[in-house]
């Protein structure tokens, strides 16, 4: 113990705050997965069904309320802006609050058609919009402690989050007569108090919440990646709207447990993708491109370890996680792991298209996938059963892996020339992805 004190106070604050930022997600991510096996046996089926089909409206619906302002432009925006992060931050907190307002307004002109087309009652489409406000602000505030490298208040306020969450949740659930909805607001509680503190926080910090130059900025970057965030939204939520619709709520439920064990590590990954993008940007800026490839090596092989040992244990995961009615999910989650590799890979080429602007690039290969997974899911659920949305998952991801790293490449050839366009170890990388496609298979075969 002395050793790893010694060594971790001789890491740069960089360092520090990059791995504080990982151990908080899986602390945060983490109790949040080890709360499933309460929700799974206080809720039916249908009623853990209703909560993954409002998770996917909300996913859907936060596109266009928000524009997702508090990722693409942001990063980037902290590096053009670094002197003017708090006015920049406020003003786009201005943006997205005027844009979910239009949203707001369309919702309510003929709110009991949006509610039957849904599928949700009026109350947890207030609840949605009350999340749709508030939540940006805690994005941005996250965003900014990032790239800051002050990470004690963001720990505090994550563990603060993932345990009080939970916790308000299982108390109101277990009252209530439907306890689906009582889930659903249980856990929206939290997020709405802790975002309407930031959004005043930011507010205060940046006093402005129009800003031209920012919202022109700001719009330009991020409308042109709406169809990318749709094509993502698709990947994660649209299997299990087609589930509800072509296969009924409770195999959407059942998938719902198959993708939530699926992404678990999806958090790890988000926070190591998240804490490396302002160490990679600064390095493209101050011309040391070179250390990228070796960093993003080490953490390809540790993903690819990660996922294969999320594989090797569903079965009795599952066993631990939900009850007897659920089992029949694990035959979904070693494709959704392996699409989450790949979303991984995706994201390396993504961070250099957006550091360089190119973010219109995503369009074509974001629709692409976004339709195959779609048409694959129409012809293949119906026939093979909702086990296959996990496979037509997978095959999307490789197919938005592909068209990106065509993109990064074409921006690094004309940024860095023919000689020099390589940041990653591209051969490396690929005979990764087929070692680990391989293990997969191995693995599922060996479920019985």
């Amino acid at each position: 113990m002395r050793r790893f004190i010694t060594v971790y106070k001789e890491l740069s604050n960089e360092a520090k705050a990059s791995a504080w930022f990982v151990v908080c997600n899986i602390i945060q991510k983490g109790i949040s997965f080890f709360t499933i096996p309460i929700f799974t046996r206080l809720l039916t089926t249908e009623e853990y069904g209703l909560t993954n089909v409002y998770q996917s409206w909300m996913s859907l619906i936060i596109i266009f309320a928000t524009l997702h302002l508090q990722y693409g432009v942001f990063n980037t925006a902290m590096i053009k802006y670094e002197k003017d992060r708090d006015r920049f931050i406020s003003s786009l907190q201005g943006l997205s609050t005027v844009v979910t307002t239009g949203i707001f307004v369309i919702y309510l002109v003929a709110h009991e058609s949006w509610d039957s087309l849904l599928g949700l009652p009026m109350v947890l489409m207030l609840t949605m919009f009350a999340e749709l406000f508030t939540s940006p602000a805690l994005g941005f505030w996250s965003g900014k402690q990032r790239f800051d490298i002050k990470y004690k208040g963001l720990v505090l306020l994550t563990l603060f989050i993932a345990v009080a969450s939970p916790v308000i949740g299982i108390l109101m659930v277990l009252p209530a007569e439907n306890r689906g909805i009582a889930r659903i607001i249980g856990c929206a509680l939290i997020n709405i108090i802790v975002g309407s503190v930031l959004y005043i926080y930011n507010w205060k910090k940046g006093k402005a919440l129009y800003v031209k130059e920012y919202w022109i900025y700001a719009l330009k970057f991020n409308i042109p990646l709406i169809p990318y965030y749709l094509s993502q939204m698709v990947f994660n939520q649209s299997d299990r709207l087609m589930i509800d619709y072509l296969s009924g709520r409770d195999k959407a439920g059942i998938y719902g447990v198959a993708y939530t064990l699926g992404l678990v590590l999806n958090f790890v990954i988000n926070a190591i993708n998240s804490s490396c993008v302002p160490w990679k940007y600064k390095c493209i800026r101050d011309k040391k491109e070179k250390e990228i490839k070796s960093v993003a090596n080490g953490i390809s092989i540790l993903i690819a370890v990660m996922l294969s040992m999320l594989i090797l244990v569903t079965p009795e995961l599952t066993h631990f996680i939900a009850g007897p009615e659920y089992y029949e999910a694990i035959w979904v989650v070693p494709p959704i792991a392996a699409s989450l590799f790949f979303l991984f890979m995706s994201q390396l080429s993504i961070n250099i298209e957006f550091y360089f602007g190119e973010n219109t690039r995503l369009i074509k290969g974001s629709i692409i996938s976004a339709v195959v997974n779609v048409v694959l899911n129409f012809i293949c659920i119906p026939t093979l059963g909702y086990i296959a949305a996990g496979y037509t998952t997978l095959i999307a991801y490789l197919i938005f892996c592909a068209t990106n790293y065509t993109c990064m490449k074409k921006i690094c050839i004309k940024e860095f020339g023919e000689e020099k366009w390589k940041l990653y170890d591209t051969k490396f990388l690929m005979i990764l992805s087929c070692i680990f496609l391989g293990a997969m298979v191995v693995m599922t075969l060996l479920y019985p």
